[in-house]
């Protein structure tokens, strides 16, 4: 994983051999994949270095998955919650943790799933010099300046961390592996501390996730589906993990459909042919089975009807298909809630979503998979008549029609788009932050007050049509337009507030004005040095409960006075 650009498919391409990346548009991932490395490439690799560090690799592989989605992390499988034990997590050295990164960094506290950082185009620092392909050498071989900048790189990288709840240090220097991250320095461009990445990730898995990793092959298959398509002369293919058991071709396998669980057979198991990568007439080569972990690509009849991130299971495994019956998908509706409508491409990013939407206090009336539909938009409106600000709509790597877009920027509805999840998160709580401000401001300026002030001695500038005089602001505010009271008898209204020949809407406490009374006359209303308040309606009594906790105990003393005149006037 890591951000866009960081250099995840050059890594897995420098580690295969093969020239994939230049097949990329823009040499950027366009699709979900899966690679294999082997025991007997692992040693080929990284045998040299396995002596140095005294490391004895035993396990079989590493199957990485190379996704720029959330399925590795749906809780379809029944261990740890997670499809991945282990995390790559390609970071620019010279740029630190980015956007994408960071989202990750979220999704992997969340998951729980330990991760190792690739400190990827250590090249690009100015003076770096390297003695072959292993970083180990080269740390040790640097000036002082490029080791100053490396350090200042990693550190950076460290604090970064830090800052997310993680320790970390440079994988030589590491010396708790269970309590901090290790960051390995790379060139995955030239090469340089690939070595090192594969020793490290073989050894530590095996090291600390022991039995996690254990996988007993005689159990039924299962599998999380990453990716559906479709091979022309072939028909219907899904890209899947095997993670559990065997697979054969003719086996009779289930999956979840958006009407349900469907059973079909498989016809055939195609595996990529690491050989032919780079001819696009033979990428694949046909198997009679597979054992977990693996990737491969399954053809089966009805699969364009499968749910992306969807488990695949034995037909035979009778626990398995209960499960799948009793729970056909996650997606959520609650006629109860009001709240947002979720819409994601795969269960997977739909999980990851909606978890970290509800950590971040955000409702959801509806979470859903796949593209918008004219039903969609409907419901949508009708959440956002019970509630404005949370009546919003959230997608998820999800097209969103221009005829649908336009029906909602009519209605005002609005709509959050982004493909990095946290985004989304933090784009709707800026909005909320805004939507509450223009919304008090408003209230603030309809609103009455409660408010006491004093007509100021010599400062009757004229006697009626209006009066104006001059007053001091005892308690709370004087906003314009308020009705006035003497000795709870109203004696006019305040027409304009002025302060050095300029209006004001509203006059604070303590401060000093000159202000116009319509229909109150000096003598026969008010004197010099009276005091007078402010008429508060039964109206105001609602808008002043919701800023209760802004008022002082004088402001609340004069509204409960206003409470008990009213209550006498009303018998």
């Amino acid at each position: 994983m890591g951000h866009i650009d960081s250099g995840k498919t050059t890594f897995l391409d420098k580690i295969k051999g093969t020239a994939i990346t230049k097949l990329e548009a823009g040499k950027i991932t366009q699709h979900i994949g899966a690679t294999e490395i082997t025991l007997d490439v692992i040693n080929k690799i990284c045998s040299h270095l396995s002596k140095k560090y005294k490391f004895e690799i035993t396990i079989p592989g590493l199957l990485f998955i190379d996704t720029p989605g959330h399925n590795a992390f749906d809780n379809l499988r029944e261990r740890g919650g997670s499809l991945a034990d282990l995390v790559v997590l390609v970071v620019d050295i010279n740029k630190g943790l980015q956007v994408q990164d960071v989202e990750t960094l979220k999704i992997l506290k969340m998951y729980k799933v330990p991760f190792i950082i690739v400190a990827n185009k250590v090249d690009l620092i100015s003076g770096w010099f390297q003695q072959g392909k292993d970083i180990s050498t080269s740390l040790n071989s640097q000036s002082k300046n490029v080791s100053d900048k490396l350090d200042e790189l990693l550190y950076r990288i460290v604090g970064q961390l830090y800052d997310h709840g993680f320790q970390a240090e440079r994988f030589d220097r590491v010396d708790d592996f269970k309590k901090q991250i290790s960051i390995i320095p790379i060139s995955a461009e030239k090469n340089y501390g690939l070595t090192e990445a594969i020793l490290f990730l073989a050894t530590l898995s095996q090291k600390f996730l022991g039995n996690r990793i254990t996988i007993d092959e005689n159990r039924k298959a299962q599998g999380t589906i990453l990716e559906l398509g479709e091979i022309k002369g072939i028909g219907s293919t899904a890209d899947v993990i095997v993670y559990q058991g065997i697979l054969r071709v003719k086996d009779n396998i289930a999956f979840l459909s958006r009407n349900g669980v469907v059973k079909t057979k498989v016809k055939a198991l195609l595996k990529i042919n690491m050989l032919s990568a780079i001819n696009k007439k033979t990428n694949y080569e046909h198997v009679d089975f597979v054992s977990a972990a693996s990737g491969v690509k399954i053809v089966a009849p009805d699969l364009d009807k499968c749910v992306p991130g969807s488990v695949v299971i034995s037909v035979d495994d009778e626990l398995a298909m209960r499960n799948l019956e009793e729970k056909p998908l996650s997606c959520m509706v609650d006629d109860e809630i009001d709240g947002a409508f979720v819409k994601t491409d795969t269960l997977g990013s739909l999980e990851a979503l909606t978890k970290l939407l509800l950590k971040n206090n955000i409702c959801i009336a509806r979470a859903d998979i796949g593209n918008l539909t004219s039903k969609d938009i409907l419901e949508l409106k009708l959440l956002q008549k019970r509630d404005k600000k949370k009546g919003v709509l959230f997608l998820f790597n999800i097209p969103l029609p221009k005829d649908f877009e336009i029906e909602l920027e009519k209605d005002k509805i609005p709509i959050f788009k982004n493909n990095i999840i946290y985004k989304l998160i933090e784009d709707y709580q800026d909005w909320l932050l805004k939507e509450n401000k223009t919304e008090k401001d408003k209230l603030l300026k309809e609103i009455i007050y409660p408010c006491k002030f004093k007509i100021l001695k010599n400062h009757v500038f004229r006697t009626s049509k209006p009066a104006i005089v001059g007053i001091r602001v005892l308690v709370g505010k004087l906003v314009s337009g308020t009705r006035i009271l003497k000795n709870g008898i109203e004696i006019g209204v305040v027409e304009s507030i002025q302060v050095d020949g300029k209006k004001i809407e509203v006059l604070e406490t303590e401060k000093e004005a000159a202000i116009s009374i319509k229909h109150a006359v000096f003598l026969k209303d008010f004197l010099e040095e009276d005091i007078l308040k402010v008429d508060i309606p039964k109206s105001a009594f609602e808008k002043l409960e919701q800023i209760k906790d802004e008022l002082t105990d004088e402001e609340i003393k004069l509204i409960i006075e206003a409470k008990v005149k009213m209550a006498k006037d009303l018998k």
